[in-house]
């Protein structure tokens, strides 16, 4: 059996009978048992159309002998049978069910990353998953949950952006918007040599970098790999970097 962690969330309808259905649902497939579910937290929502109503989210920890392809499976299934219905990402919906991790094991397919590669820097994630699962290890960031929570409430603001040359425009363009969007509270530092990131410089809150391509894919990973703490891969694309950094950013705060 597997130890797994799951995250609730919900902004429409009946939220808490939703987060409820959800749990009893799990609990009766055959081959996972819940062992424990957070209380519900009250939070923004993050990253989506500026006019969602707050969510209620929490986190659901079992054990299974599904493999983390069947569990996932399961999860959409019930989100399904629960009513969800998908259209915009990051919009309002009526429940959402993440699979956060699956043991400490790593998954990368098409369908399917875990441990979550947003879970990390999310508060309203890590919040409830602290309460049942502070112990569990995040294997990407070498932290458990606990010491994650910790990390986003007591980093200095700075968040490190791995861009070499070929990203310049990109990166010098965000931190533009950065500046003006989010002041001297916090610091967008760039870092262009991998050298540079070893275990957490300036005890940073965060550290991004863009997605690889294949000529430097062997270095940025390991320079990536190399850091203790929450990061967020960026896509090349300026808007949807902005967009994805804006949104971690807000969701630390």
């Amino acid at each position: 059996m597997v130890d797994c962690l799951i995250a609730f969330g919900s902004n429409q309808g009946d939220r808490e009978g939703a987060y409820e259905a959800a749990v009893n649902s799990l609990d009766q497939c055959r081959e996972a048992k819940v062992v424990a579910v957070s209380k519900l937290h009250v939070t923004t929502a993050v990253g989506g159309p500026g006019d969602q109503s707050s969510y209620l989210n929490g986190a659901i920890r079992l054990s299974t002998s599904l493999s983390g392809e069947e569990l996932h499976r399961l999860l959409i299934q019930t989100e399904n049978d629960l009513g969800r219905v998908r259209l915009d990402r990051w919009g309002a919906r009526t429940i959402d069910l993440d699979l956060l991790l699956y043991g400490e094991n790593q998954i990368n397919t098409p369908k399917l990353t875990v441990p979550h590669p947003r879970m990390s820097f999310r508060r309203f994630v890590l919040e409830p998953a602290s309460e049942i699962a502070a112990e569990m290890m995040h294997p990407p960031s070498c932290l458990t949950i606990g010491q994650l929570i910790e990390q986003i409430a007591i980093a200095n603001r700075v968040v490190l952006c791995l861009a070499d040359n070929d990203l310049s425009q990109i990166y010098n363009e965000i931190e533009v918007e950065f500046t003006e969007k989010f002041g001297p509270a916090w610091a967008l530092e760039r870092v262009d040599r991998c050298d540079q990131i070893k275990g957490n410089p300036m005890n940073a809150v965060l550290m991004t970098y863009f997605s690889l391509d294949d000529s430097v894919a062997d270095t940025c990973w390991l320079a990536a790999k190399s850091f203790r703490g929450p990061r967020l891969e960026l896509p090349r694309d300026l808007a949807l970097a902005r967009r994805e950094m804006f949104a971690a950013i807000e969701a630390i705060q």
